[in-house]
């Protein structure tokens, strides 16, 4: 067995064992293990590329590129994040009673399930293999919106199964046209809906139905993403899921479904050019970022709040890309790469915040937080401070990237309403951050807080600041190497 498909076994392996009875401190072992052991086995398979190498596996259906490579690192990365700070989360919950054997049973089952899903789309080049990887990480994300078992997590999971399963569908008949368009030219069996082949033979596909299937591909797998109008389902979802399978979401299947249009977008612009499938990502994107803003600045539930920022970041990658510029794509994969190392700092505090007062509602949590829970509430303000691109750290250099590749090219006022966007959504979360940690105290009536504790789920917390912190200032070369050759696979030629 080859690296590559180790990989992916192993994250596998580490959910079956997960989904078994055995004692808590064995499974614990057991997913934190098998998550690092996979992430080892992520860096391993981007150094076996950036060593001149492109892992495959049965034929070419599963390959590995830049940037399959950049995705796959950042999931694995941030599968081992949830991973060990689930074990905190879960620790917190038992105390309470709020956990039965069952319900521990699938969480630890359900979390590398999940990283194994976002793994596979992230290494999928054939496109229907791809839609069945995504199809996983909407089924392992139904049940974990459902975790908690109450009326609005259960309304939560069908909301998101309902736009989901409809956002499938849109991409599952995408798939069908992308492939009707190419019909004479892309051969027969499995191998005729490689990405690698349909760019390839993009140049020779019936402009209408290729039209037609990037725009049904495009509107299918922004669903997964959160791009508006298709964003309806995160602010639900992200508040009912606990919090380790929220980042999951944030970070792992956002990345996965961006993964997706990237590779759509490579065919539309070998057969169409760029300004096809790129106007449709502008448009997209900066609806995206400019629903986010009075969303935020009148938000009443903390996670909820991270929703729409996620809607937000997801909205600037994709208005990076349809900028139409090599430096927008580059900046629009170092967007992705700094999101995924702020954003679980933001989710783990807010979650820890949330689990203390038992409730993520604002009004619930009430203010004066720093002095309540003063690691959990120093680091949201950190993490509040990485992810509204605020200078010295890391997304501020991709924003900055991305707005200067905009207003040196054709795309002036995009990009003028893009910056006036982020001032605003930098003004909302510091006033709701704000609020929550320097603002009044709450209602005496409130149920008092439980103590802070400094566990495995804040240690997490802490080590994944550290981190992102460190990277604004300095990312390893091998990273950085993998971003410049995903920037070339989605600018230039595979």
């Amino acid at each position: 067995m080859n690296l590559l498909l180790w990989t992916l076994t192993v994250p596998l392996l580490t959910a079956g064992i997960g989904g078994l009875g055995g004692p808590r401190s064995f499974k614990e072992l057991t997913m934190v293990g098998g998550l690092a052991l996979t992430f080892g086995l992520c860096l391993a398979t981007a150094g076996d590329f950036l060593a001149g190498s492109t892992p495959v596996a049965f034929g070419d259906a599963l390959r590995v590129d830049g940037l399959s490579a950049l995705v796959l690192v950042l999931c694995g990365f941030v599968g081992l994040l949830s991973g060990t700070y689930g074990v905190g989360y879960l620790r917190r919950n038992e105390r309470r009673g709020l956990v039965t054997p069952r319900m521990r049973r699938e969480f630890y089952g359900l979390i590398p399930a999940y990283v194994f899903a976002m793994l596979f789309v992230s290494v999928s080049n054939n496109l229907g293999v791809l839609w069945i990887a995504v199809e996983l990480t909407t089924l392992a994300s139904v049940f974990l919106i459902a975790f908690h078992d109450r009326d609005t997590s259960l309304e939560a999971a069908w909301k998101f199964l309902m736009l989901g399963s409809l956002g499938l569908g849109f991409a599952l008949l995408g798939t069908v046209l992308l492939f009707a368009a190419g019909q004479g030219h892309l051969g027969e069996g499995l191998a005729a809906l490689n990405w690698t082949r349909l760019v390839e033979a993009a140049p020779q596909m019936h402009p209408f139905t290729l039209r037609l299937g990037v725009v049904f591909a495009l509107i299918g797998y922004g669903t997964k993403a959160g791009l508006a109008p298709m964003h309806t389902w995160k602010p639900d979802a992200y508040r009912e899921a606990p919090s380790p399978a929220v980042v999951l979401m944030a970070v792992g299947m956002l990345n996965g479904a961006v993964y997706c249009i990237l590779r759509i977008h490579m065919i539309s612009k070998a057969a169409l050019g760029p300004e096809f499938s790129g106007g449709l990502l502008l448009t997209l994107g900066l609806l995206s970022v400019l629903i986010a803003v009075p969303f935020i600045l009148i938000q009443w539930n903390l996670k909820r709040l991270l929703a729409y920022s996620s809607i937000e970041h997801v909205g600037i990658m994709a208005v990076g890309v349809g900028l139409g510029a090599e430096a927008g794509v580059f900046g629009a994969l170092l967007h992705m790469t700094y999101h995924s190392l702020a954003k679980p700092v933001a989710l783990f505090s807010a979650g820890t915040l949330a689990q203390l007062h038992s409730s993520s509602d604002l009004d619930q949590i009430g203010g004066g937080t720093l002095g309540r829970a003063p690691v959990a509430s120093s680091l949201l303000v950190l993490s509040a401070v990485m992810i509204t691109g605020s200078p010295p750290f890391g997304l501020f250099f991709s924003e900055m990237t991305i707005l200067r590749a905009g207003f040196s090219g054709s795309h002036v006022t995009a990009t003028s309403i893009l910056l006036a966007a982020l001032v605003a959504l930098f003004c909302g979360v510091a006033y709701q951050v704000g609020r929550i940690v320097a603002g009044p105290s709450p209602d005496p009536a409130v149920k008092a807080p439980d103590p802070e504790r400094f566990d495995i789920a804040l240690a997490t917390t802490t080590v994944a600041a550290v981190v992102a912190v460190v990277s604004a200032f300095y990312l390893p070369a091998p990273l950085v190497a993998l971003i410049r050759a995903a920037t070339q696979v989605v600018w230039g030629t595979p």
